[in-house]
């Protein structure tokens, strides 16, 4: 199944820019992906490579993915399943609708490995920017916004700045959730496709943090996946009841043992707290995994374009068994829709493990 693509920049006009750099009303660029389920894309010849993505400012982002170490060659061969353009469709169907936040410092369309797979399973996935957060951000226009230069100062201890970080993401979220409702009513060619009674949402990192913020605020997100998320700042935060199912993906340093050996040890220290508190605390349903051989960039695109052909095969893996868990949690829990999920945790694998609130595995 084909996908497309459709970028859109949104301006809150009720908020002043946050950033030194950001003189303008808040600006909020989404890419909304939506299924070819009418057999529209009946070739390749229209589907896109993944620098394109970035159109038109493929220069721009090539500097900056050089310049941190990417692998330009293996970008270059990457293809993707996904068409640009309008929406077309013949039917007048519903669908089930994501919202993805990233993690810090990343493009929002970063997880395609991710995003496909869930529109394959016929959901919208809806990718929100985190503008002047990001290393870039790239607008249809042409205009192409740089990483802010305080970003590069802020440090992971420093939890009253990330805080701020993720309220601006939370009331970019919110806006783009009534922006999708409004063009579900008004516009022709959009009427009706987004089912606003069945949102999920995925976060990465900080994007996870934000996404757990949300879901214990907003009554209209039903389903949340915490890829990696940042924990560490969770600890003096309330754990609000909530019945909305959840699924946390954890890298392979899950406990405190093994994070010591990669972060500070406050954060460390903090990370399996807030994780313990969340775990101990979230009344709705709950489902805490470890993916064995992932780090926490594993949970992006970004592995993808730094290895050898046996890490990137390993990397592909990894990839297939993320997109498995999360698709079948949206379908049981956000769908209700069978019981694929509950049947796939249930026996042990080798890729991942059941693990509790101190991020040991459950035997």
């Amino acid at each position: 199944m084909g996908v497309f693509r459709k970028v859109e920049v949104l301006t809150d006009y009720t908020r002043k820019g946050t950033f030194q750099e950001e003189s303008e009303r808040r600006k909020i660029v989404i890419s909304i992906y939506f299924p070819d389920t009418d057999g529209l894309l009946n070739n390749d010849e229209t589907e896109i490579k993944y620098m394109e993505l970035f159109h038109p400012c493929e220069l721009q982002a090539r500097a900056i993915l050089q310049d941190i170490g990417m692998n330009m060659d293996i970008i270059d061969g990457l293809s993707t399943s996904i068409s640009e353009g309008a929406l077309q469709r013949k039917s007048k169907r519903s669908y089930p609708v994501i919202i993805y936040s990233p993690a810090l410092g990343l493009d929002r369309d970063m997880y395609i490995y991710n995003i496909q797979s869930l529109v394959k399973r016929e959901f919208i996935v809806v990718t929100v920017s985190a503008a002047y957060e990001a290393m870039f951000t790239v607008f249809p226009s042409g205009e192409f916004m740089n990483q802010s230069e305080v970003m590069r100062t802020i440090q992971a201890t420093d939890y009253t700045e990330l805080h701020h970080l993720i309220s601006i993401r939370k009331k970019d979220i919110q806006y783009v959730l009534d922006y999708l409702s409004n063009l579900n009513s008004k516009a022709e060619d959009m009427m009706g496709i987004f089912d606003m009674d069945k949102v999920g949402i995925v976060g990465h990192s900080i994007g996870g943090a934000t996404a757990l913020d949300l879901t214990m605020e907003v009554d209209r997100i039903k389903a949340a996946v915490l890829l990696d998320a940042s924990m560490h700042i969770y600890i003096e935060n309330e754990v609000k009841n909530n019945t909305v199912p959840l699924l946390v993906l954890r890298q392979k340093a899950s406990t405190l043992e093994a994070l010591s050996n990669i972060l500070q040890e406050k954060i460390a220290k903090d990370f399996i707290k807030g994780q313990e508190k969340l775990f101990q605390n979230w009344n709705g349903y709950k489902s805490f995994l470890k993916i064995r051989k992932a780090t926490h960039m594993s949970f992006s695109d970004m592995p993808l374009f730094e290895e050898d052909e046996t890490l990137y095969q390993r990397t592909c893996g990894i990839h297939n068994q993320i997109n498995e868990l999360v698709a079948n949690f949206f379908q049981e829990h956000l769908l209700n829709q069978g019981n694929a999920y509950s049947t796939l945790i249930s026996h042990k694998y080798s890729d991942f493990c059941v693990i509790n609130g101190s991020g040991e595995e459950i035997l």
